[in-house]
């Protein structure tokens, strides 16, 4: 089942964040444009931060729980905040090296739009997006 973030998740959801080293506080939530979404199956498996910005979506990342890889969670996650209405596009920047997160996005219809160079402090990011405009 997939539904919106509530801050009785914190704890949970933070735990599953230790991987990319990241956190979520309720200060966090001051920003009126911030988004979460689960997936919650009796526990939380996967999550989907974005930014609903106007008529585009920023997507922050997509993290899944390890034990549950490779089982369509991101890709229902990543299902659900298409149908936002009005929504026109959505865009977000990956680690070049992080070809599983590519190819992913590819396979979900995103394309390569461009390169940022040093994005990632040493690293360069892809930024992506994928048109939602028919």
């Amino acid at each position: 089942m997939i539904r919106d973030f509530n801050f009785n998740d914190l704890d949970e959801v933070n735990n599953l964040l230790k991987e990319l080293d990241f956190t979520i506080d309720k200060n966090s939530f001051d920003n009126e444009f911030l988004r979460v979404v689960l997936y919650d199956d009796n526990s939380i498996k996967g999550i989907l931060v974005y930014n609903l910005i106007y008529d585009r979506i920023e997507i922050d990342y997509i993290i899944v729980h390890k034990n549950y890889r490779n089982k369509g969670i991101a890709t229902s996650l990543l299902n659900y905040i298409e149908k936002d209405k009005g929504i026109e596009n959505i865009t977000l920047e990956v680690r070049e090296s992080n070809t599983v997160a590519i190819n992913f996005y590819l396979k979900n219809g995103f394309k390569k739009v461009s390169i940022r160079k040093k994005y990632y402090k040493e690293e360069n990011g892809i930024l992506m997006m994928k048109s939602l405009v028919k």
